[in-house]
């Protein structure tokens, strides 16, 4: 791993694990085993270094939602994109943490945010099909993708914290429920 690619991990488990008003530079440095300069000729400042993880994850989520979807109906891919989610998260408790924690306002503002979108034209693409082809209900986009997959979300929530195990039914009611919530009703 190069330094920056040291600098970038070590802030993201120091922010989640304490905050980013409490992570220090020097502190990032000493952890990662550099200098401070060093972590200046790569970022301007903390917030840049802070930025550069929340795009990293939001370029994942691009990725991994679509990663391997079945040749079946929407709804098998739809339920499959939920699990990738899902199993990302759970997988990546960082990553987690830090979207739920940091990857928030007013760290993250909308113009960093917007900047992020372009990970996910592949998934917008998909949920407008859904709709256009009345598999999904014809909502705002912006609220479907945030019902379907805020979901997933509280089921990981519920899974970190122990509060449920999400056992394989478990995880189908919680995939149930997100499509029966998104999916096409006629009128």
């Amino acid at each position: 791993m190069d330094k920056k690619q040291r600098i970038i991990l070590t802030m993201l488990e120091l922010v989640v694990e304490q905050g980013v008003n409490a992570t220090p530079m020097s502190q990032v440095a000493k952890d990662a085993n550099v200098a401070v300069g060093t972590i200046y000729h790569y970022f301007e400042n903390k917030n840049q270094i802070i930025e550069e993880i929340y795009s990293m994850i939001s370029k994942d989520f691009g990725v991994v939602l679509m990663a391997n979807l079945p040749e079946g109906s929407f709804k098998e891919k739809y339920q499959a994109m939920w699990l990738n989610l899902y199993n990302y998260f759970v997988g990546n408790p960082l990553a987690f943490k830090f979207m739920e924690f940091v990857g928030v306002p007013p760290i993250i503002n909308q113009e960093i945010r917007q900047r992020a979108v372009k990970h996910f034209a592949n998934v917008r693409d998909f949920m407008l099909a859904g709709i256009l082809n009345k598999d999904l209900r014809n909502v705002d986009l912006r609220l479907l993708m945030q019902i379907s997959f805020g979901t997933a979300v509280s089921a990981v929530r519920l899974k970190s914290k122990n509060e449920l195990p999400m056992t394989e039914k478990q995880l189908q009611d919680a995939v149930d429920i997100a499509w029966d919530s998104v999916k096409y009703k006629p009128v």
